[in-house]
């Protein structure tokens, strides 16, 4: 289906990559440094679980102070970390999970994530595959290489390990909308939406699947139902900036520019790292005439993401062409 290069490159797909649990006090050889630290590790874990982060990981701290042999100890303290944003050290520890005991299946597996998150894809495939290995059941490992895969533009290969997630596991809703995604991107649409009307009906409240579902609509042609999933998406969570830069392309598409470069302003303020965001709101602004604004939003985009210098280039080229139709050149 012919698409408008302009709107196509850009429409954004929420992946979702899927995570596991704490790891459990899991009984050492009994001494009492062994049985201190596990008494560190249960109290973390119950601080892990309210929510608050900072506590659990000064009690894991104190789980590996009383013995650094406890892998599950590093690995929970990752688990914290990584809910703080810290991936770096997070990523240490998992190093150290890891190299204190090769077999810990959950470490792979949120290892791969934190790479796949700082763009290691190659990285986190080998975790996965590590994953898989150790577990062939593990539906959260086939998903999160399928990610992987899907970042790599290996959509092919990232359908076929949703398909044996969703085998696996057939009552999460993030492995359906990720299938769904990898659909659109190979252009089966309606496939794509009908996964993610069964990630909505699994978890009816996420803004990332009214989203998503948003943007297969989009892709499709069907505009208005589009529209629908996006102010759905934002009334759910009006801080999900992917939703309004997704509502944005749909007012681009229907010509109101106005509506679009104000969307794309509230996505941008909400995740002032979106390269896409200022790349779009550059291209409405230069369709408005406003062209000094427009090379700033431009300039931000390739100090972003200078991945996007060929595309972006493309896109104003069209745009320009399009005016100059028009007699609107400024």
């Amino acid at each position: 289906m012919k698409r408008s290069s302009i709107l196509a490159s850009f429409i954004v797909f929420q992946s979702v990559f899927c995570w596991l649990s704490l790891a459990p006090a899991i009984a050492q050889p009994l001494t009492s440094r062994s049985a201190t630290a596990t008494s560190y590790i249960e109290r973390g874990a119950a601080w892990f679980a309210k929510g608050e982060y900072e506590r659990a990981i000064a009690d894991f701290d104190l789980a590996i102070a009383s013995d650094p042999s406890y892998a599950d100890a590093y690995y929970n303290r990752a688990a914290a970390r990584r809910r703080m944003g810290d991936y770096e050290r997070a990523l240490v520890d998992l190093d150290s999970a890891l190299k204190l005991n090769p077999r810990l299946t959950e470490a792979y597996v949120d290892r791969a994530g934190i790479r796949y998150l700082l763009g290691d894809l190659d990285g986190a495939i080998n975790d996965s595959d590590k994953a898989i290995e150790l577990n062939h059941r593990l539906a959260v490992a086939w998903n999160n290489r399928g990610l992987a895969r899907s970042g790599k533009g290996d959509h092919a290969g990232a359908l076929a390990d949703f398909d044996r997630a969703v085998k696996l596991d057939p009552r999460r809703a993030e492995i359906y909308n990720n299938r769904g995604a990898a659909r659109s991107h190979l252009g089966d649409f309606d496939g794509a939406i009908n996964d993610q009307n069964r990630a909505i009906k699994l978890k009816p409240d996420s803004a990332e699947l009214w989203s998503d579902r948003g943007a297969a609509r989009q892709f499709k042609g069907d505009l208005e139902g589009a529209l629908a999933d996006y102010n759905q998406a934002i009334k759910l969570d009006p801080r999900f900036a992917d939703a309004w830069f997704n509502r944005a392309t749909y007012w681009k598409a229907k010509g109101d520019l106005g509506r679009a470069e104000a969307d794309f302003t509230v996505a941008i303020e909400l995740k002032p790292q979106l390269a896409d965001a200022y790349a779009q709101r550059g291209l409405v602004r230069l369709l408005n005439g406003k062209g000094s604004e427009a090379e700033q939003d431009f300039a931000r985009c390739l100090e972003l993401n200078k991945n996007l210098k060929q595309l972006l280039e493309q896109l104003i080229t069209e745009v320009k062409q399009q005016l100059a139709a028009r007699g609107q050149i400024r």
